[in-house]
């Protein structure tokens, strides 16, 4: 099972299975510790008229967060124990590794919660690069391309995010080093998309703010998870209860290595992916590094329970009638 990080907030995207109590109780959960904000998750997800990505994350950042590690939580959840879906592993992308711990069952919603509520107070008082000096790309280039790219273009402050798939690759660096790379790709014909984003995420000048959340996580209430972890950081399991704290603070500081844990997982015989998150972002990405691989998506699209119910019996995930 993957859980998404980075792109996975869609407005209104539980509309279908809200009333489900696995998903209506990861809202109120996370409501609650944000008890008197302008923009509750509750709403945002199941209002389809909520605020678009770009206008959320600049309104209030902190809603964006908490809307994107709701979403994916709630669809896990309701995946696991709804559905019954019964996955080998459990592997967050990016910030969806937050994510992952909750549905994994190492730390509760509640957890999950404050501990984006703690990042985002560093984020506010570190002052580490912000969204308007600092951002992140997503190229349709293999990693070896983007690598030799920026060392051609003297882009030294920008660094590989995440080697995603065979033709996307996530860059993190200062704007104006992003604006040249965007500029120079564009113009060759290689798609580049800006992704929505507060900081320049995976980069090492956030490496003091992961060592402070670090120190946040040794008090946090963690455990030995339901069912195995995968950092998708290190491309391996994260087998101990200091692994599982580390897993909340890689994407700060550290690139995705998502090709080489689809590889490591399928040289163990994970032949079926479900994208536990409301789009297909993940699924879509399986399907490039893995072409023989089942990769479904089944909560895409503000769909309902019997949809959802069909789309799993196509994997080996989902126990058949």
């Amino acid at each position: 099972m993957l859980c998404p990080g980075q792109g996975a907030y869609r407005p209104g995207a539980l509309t279908g299975i809200q009333h489900l109590p696995d998903v209506a109780t990861v809202l109120a959960t996370v409501d609650d510790v944000t008890p008197h904000t302008a923009h509750p998750v509750t709403r945002l997800l199941t209002d389809r008229d909520a605020p678009q990505p770009a206008r959320l994350l600049a309104l209030d950042p902190l809603a964006f967060d908490l809307a994107t590690y709701a979403g994916t939580v709630a669809c896990g959840n309701a995946l696991r124990h709804h559905f019954h879906s019964s996955p080998q592993w459990v592997m967050g992308h990016s910030v969806g590794d937050i994510a992952a711990m909750a549905v994994a069952e190492a730390i509760t919603a509640e957890t999950g919660a404050r501990l984006l509520h703690a990042r985002h107070t560093l984020l506010r008082t570190m002052s580490p690069p912000t969204a308007t000096a600092a951002g992140m790309l997503a190229l349709a280039l293999p990693v070896a391309e983007v690598v030799a790219l920026l060392a051609n273009l003297g882009l030294h402050h920008t660094r590989i995010a995440g080697d995603n798939a065979p033709q996307q690759t996530a860059v993190s660096g200062p704007l104006r080093e992003l604006r040249v790379l965007h500029t120079l790709a564009r113009a060759a014909g290689t798609r580049c998309t800006p992704l929505p984003s507060r900081t320049s995420y995976h980069h090492p000048l956030l490496t003091n703010l992961a060592t402070v959340l670090d120190t946040w996580m040794e008090t946090a209430d963690v455990r030995l998870p339901t069912i195995p972890l995968y950092s998708s950081a290190l491309a391996r399991p994260a087998h101990t209860l200091q692994h599982i704290r580390e897993l909340a603070t890689q994407h700060l500081n550290r690139p995705v290595l998502f090709q080489a844990s689809l590889h490591r997982l399928h040289r163990q015989g994970a032949d079926a992916y479900i994208d536990s998150g409301p789009g297909a972002l993940l699924s879509s990405l399986v399907r490039a590094v893995l072409p023989a691989a089942v990769a479904i998506a089944p909560i895409r699209g503000h769909t309902g329970p019997d949809a959802i119910t069909r789309r799993l019996a196509t994997t080996t995930l989902h126990p058949k009638p």
